[in-house]
Order: structure tokens, then sequence, then C-alpha cells
């Protein structure tokens, strides 16, 4: 009922505006606003308007909302990824965190065994060199009271060549080499107890 009283009243407006062109000519306002144009502008708005609203409603909006949706399940597949990468750097940082104190540890305890054998090894070379270091001077010793020795009767002898020949020269006489011995011996033995 209502919609045959619309167009009832859409018609006898219609045909108001469009029987009075007097009011029409009169207007100096803007040319969309003339009253015998309206029906014109009315019809072209009934066939513009519902191709614009069926193009836009069952053409460009859907595929508008579709971008959209890819673009929303793009960001959402976007921060999966991300979250998932980001756990995976977490794991590779915890485990190589773990294999820098594992190797840490490892390096630790192979220095602490390597100066352990080094201590030892330097202790024994220092206990050899010690051992070398008193034989060489026990050898040594040996081989200083030997010469001692061999000096000391050397150093007899020496001088009972030397004092007899001094007293030849002197005296012209060659002395009794017994009595020369026993008077350096008694000279040596005077010497040694001072």
């Amino acid at each position: 009922m209502n919609y045959k009283k619309y167009i009832k009243t859409l018609i006898v407006y219609i045909v108001l505006f469009y029987t009075y062109p007097s009011i029409a000519g009169e207007s100096s306002g803007m040319p969309q606003m003339v009253i015998p144009d309206f029906v014109p502008q009315l019809v072209w708005l009934f066939i513009i308007f519902p191709l614009l609203y069926l193009s836009m409603k069952y053409v460009a909006l859907p595929r508008i909302s579709e971008i959209i949706a890819n673009r929303n399940l793009k960001i959402v597949n976007n921060f999966d990824k991300a979250e998932e990468i980001k756990n995976k750097i977490d794991a590779a940082n915890k485990e190589h965190q773990i294999a820098i104190q594992e190797t840490n540890k490892q390096i630790k305890s192979l220095v602490n065994e390597i100066s352990q054998k080094n201590i030892e090894e330097a202790e024994k070379k220092l206990h050899e060199c010690q051992n070398n270091i008193n034989k060489i001077i026990d050898e040594e010793k040996i081989k200083l009271e030997n010469e001692i020795k061999s000096f000391n009767k050397n150093i007899e002898k020496i001088s009972n060549d030397a004092v007899g020949e001094i007293i030849e020269k002197i005296y012209f006489i060659k002395p009794d080499k017994t009595k020369v011995k026993f008077a350096i011996n008694k000279f040596v033995e005077s010497y040694d107890n001072d």
C-alpha cells in the first residue's frame, strides 16, 4: 500500500514540476536544482545507482575483502613464522651457550691436566738436574782431591828437587836427598800446624 502511495506522490511531483517551466527559468541557482531537469536526473539516478551498487557489492567489495583477508592471513602467517624463527634462534642460542660452557669446561680441565703434567715433568727434570749436578759435583770433588793429592806428591818431589838444585848452585855441593826431604817434611808439618 505504501508503495502505491509513494508512486502516486512521485508522479504528482513530476507532473507539477515538469509543467511549470516558468519557475525553472526564473531561478538563477545551481543547474542541478532546476525543477524541470529533475526527471532526467532521477531517471539516470535510478539507472546508474543500482549499477554502481551492484558492481560494488558483487565485484569490487568482494575483491577488496578478499585482498584484506589474504593480507590478514599473510600477516598472521608472517607472525607465526617470525615466532617460530625466534624460537629456533633462542634454541640455537641456548645450544650455543651450552656448547660454549662445555668447551670452556673442557679447556679448563685440559689446561689443569696440562699444567699438572708440566709441573710433574718439571719436578722430574729438576730432580734429574739436581741428581746430575750432585753427581758432577761429586766427580769433580774426587778429581780435585786426586789432583790435590797428586799435586802434593808432585810438589814434594818438585820442592825436593828445587831445594837440592838451589843448594847445589849456592854451595856447589850435591846435597843428600834424604836430609833435604826430611827438612822439607818438617817445614810442611810446621806450616800445616799453623
